[in-house]
């Protein structure tokens, strides 16, 4: 690796184990929040199980796909969450005019009264991916002003075509593709939205940090987004995603290809 990629490799280090802190006056109004997100490397399984259960997920999964994935693959599962992690930091520290908080930071600012109601919020996971012209291309869209909750756009999803199957096999089977999700008449996806700080502030954070609960707060008397018809974020279905680790965890077929052997990774990721 050259001395100039090293740099900048460690620099986005450095930036992740900040904890996504960013200061730039110039985008004050512009927040893109990561939800929850491990420190990757030092990672204690034990701790998802507090995790799982509020996404609906099996109280074990994370803790089992661990054991299944280090006994099968060359790359340790903390090692590859922490890379996944990284090259997903490089698209959200490239995105213009935007200061990167973490939702607990999110929260701070929002109790001391600090998100102004014209501020645009997206909110990610640690392995989502979004494009630098999003927040420029939101205001040259429309502006944020009275009356405007927020935004929901398309999107492009990285991964397996679908894996809630009901034959976890056949979903193994599938191979990793790259797939356009326009928006539909109400969906709100995982980085799909902006909410307002008008909204924010009137419905609270939890209520819209999490795309299922931002689902929710749309339902009559909550929030209105308006469509963007627009295609700026992905989110990445990778391997050790939770929604992967579940339907491959169902497959025999997958357990039988993984653990007899050690799968080399690519070295773009291990790297």
């Amino acid at each position: 690796m050259t001395s100039g990629k090293q740099t900048a490799l460690n620099r986005i280090r450095g930036f992740l184990r900040s904890g996504f802190a960013r200061s730039d006056k110039r985008c004050s109004t512009n927040f893109i929040v990561v939800r929850h997100s491990p420190d990757w490397l030092s990672f204690d399984p034990e701790s998802s199980r507090a995790f799982c259960a509020p996404q609906n997920l099996p109280e074990m999964l994370v803790i089992e796909f661990m054991a299944v994935w280090n006994a099968g693959v060359a790359v340790d599962y903390r090692q590859f969450r922490f890379r996944i992690k990284e090259i997903a930091q490089q698209t959200l520290a490239s995105v213009e005019h935007a200061e990167i908080i973490s939702d607990a930071a999110l929260r701070a600012l929002a109790l001391a009264g600090k998100v102004p109601p014209d501020a645009l919020v997206v909110f990610v996971d640690d392995d989502d991916w979004l494009a630098p012209h999003l927040f420029s291309r939101l205001r040259e869209f429309a502006s944020v002003g009275a009356g405007v909750d927020g935004f929901r756009w398309g999107l492009v999803r990285l991964g397996r075509d679908r894996y809630n199957l009901d034959d976890a096999d056949a979903g193994f089977a599938l191979h990793p593709t790259v797939i356009l999700r326009p928006i539909d008449e109400e969906g709100i996806y995982t980085n799909g939205y902006a909410v307002s700080g008008a909204a924010l502030g009137r419905l609270g954070v939890d209520a819209v940090c999490e795309h299922l609960d931002a689902y929710t707060s749309t339902k009559p008397g909550g929030s209105r987004p308006t469509p963007w018809h627009n295609i700026s974020p992905v989110p990445t279905k990778h391997p050790a995603h939770n929604v992967a680790a579940r339907a491959l965890l169902d497959s025999e077929e997958y357990r039988r290809d993984l653990c007899p052997r050690k799968i080399e990774m690519s070295p773009h990721v291990q790297s």
